[in-house]
């Protein structure tokens, strides 16, 4: 999809050609179609336009199971136990520079290449803060009253070769709770190693949920990410992620007069935090 620019008739300034208002609409719009997590990724809008860069998150604790009660034994009232932990909202930018030259005698379209690499910039930084969180963060537990920051996911070890053995040990950790969609985040190294074992089910390009989406073993869908470490693989399911976006992506336009060049930056502000710890389970290789 190209990018919408003014026309560069007569009396049009080069600057007029990438414009910050059009540019940053279509980052916002396809930012999140250029992130593989997306579709199992929650987005929360609800800041935007709210002032403040800290954001309040509430955190319960389980009342537990019911109980057996005897004909006319009062049944026991609960509280749910609630508590609430701050999360700052971060910021991340990037920009580039055109020359006058470049635009206008470049081979090829260099403004819609500019707009496209902002764009991929700006999404290839998102989905590596969304890994980060899922290898690094940490699950926000209400424990006795006050929050206290526990190992955010479920971890499953294997030795030797990366095989599907090591994905059906990792579903140990939902117990019961086996139906619905999984998803397997891999290197391209562990998928390589998947796919040629007889059990691989190669997707056709058509029924693909996202890209690098290859194929299906025992159910669970395979995508390829370079962002997944050797070494590691992700089993998720939808909605263990969460990221709340403070605004829309915004593009600043400014032009130096004095040695004719355009700059433009692209910025988003947002926070990722892991919102179902019982969704994923981190894959790792036994040291």
């Amino acid at each position: 999809m190209a990018i919408p620019t003014k026309y560069n008739g007569p009396g049009s300034q080069v600057s007029d050609l990438l414009t910050p208002e059009v540019l940053g609409a279509y980052i916002d719009l396809k930012v999140m179609d250029a992130i593989k997590l997306t579709p199992f990724l929650d987005v929360d809008r609800t800041l935007e336009g709210r002032s403040g860069d800290t954001v309040t998150l509430p955190v319960y604790s389980y009342i537990g199971p019911a109980k057996d009660y005897a004909e006319g034994e009062n049944i026991e009232l609960r509280k749910i136990e609630a508590d609430t932990v701050d999360v700052t909202i971060k910021k991340i930018g990037v920009g580039i520079e055109l020359t006058d030259e470049a635009i206008m005698v470049h081979h090829g379209d260099i403004v819609n290449e500019a707009g496209k690499q902002l764009l991929q910039s700006i999404a290839e930084k998102i989905e590596i803060d969304c890994f980060e969180t899922l290898r690094n963060g940490a699950e926000l537990v209400a424990k006795r009253g006050k929050v206290t920051k526990m190992p955010q996911i479920n971890s499953a070890k294997y030795t030797g070769e990366f095989t599907k053995e090591a994905i059906l040990d990792a579903q140990l950790a939902f117990g019961e709770d086996l139906e619905g969609q999984q998803v397997l985040f891999v290197n391209p190294a562990e998928f390589n190693k998947l796919r040629k074992d007889a059990d691989f089910v190669h997707i056709e390009a058509g029924a693909r949920i996202v890209s690098g989406h290859y194929g299906r073993v025992y159910g669970v869908d395979i995508i390829v990410s370079n962002r997944v470490e050797e070494g590691e693989a992700f089993l998720m399911k939808p909605g263990a992620l969460g990221m709340m976006m403070k605004r829309q992506c915004r593009c600043e336009q400014d032009r130096n007069i004095l040695n004719l060049t355009n700059q433009y930056t692209a910025h988003e502000f947002y926070l990722t935090y892991i919102k179902h710890a019982d969704r994923v389970v981190r894959i790792a290789k036994e040291a």
